[in-house]
């Protein structure tokens, strides 16, 4: 009975370490000091396999974000960084604020 409850501990233990999930929000400073943040948002997404693989490339960019928002003057950068299983899946998000 001791060793079944055990093995039931431990199976749940790496259960709920397997599939943690972390996120991380990096806000750059604004790019000029009186800058307001703006009035239009604008995001490019990829999603990174096993460090190795990007869903869409190089399309991950400030540029690809700030076209995808109709942004013409950025103000600020967000990067956002998603992390499933230990890393073996990372969404990471490209945000842009601005004019």
């Amino acid at each position: 009975m001791k060793k079944k409850v055990m093995t039931l501990a431990a199976s749940a233990a790496i259960a709920v370490f397997t599939l943690n999930s972390c996120a991380t929000i990096n806000s750059g400073a604004a790019l000029s000091e009186k800058a307001p943040i703006g009035q239009k948002v604008g995001e490019a997404e990829s999603t990174y396999i096993l460090g190795l693989w990007s869903s869409k490339g190089e399309q991950n960019n400030i540029k690809q974000a700030a076209e995808n928002g109709g942004i013409k003057k950025v103000t600020q950068v967000e990067y956002i960084d998603k992390s499933v299983l230990f890393g073996l899946f990372i969404k990471h998000i490209t945000r842009v604020y601005g004019e």
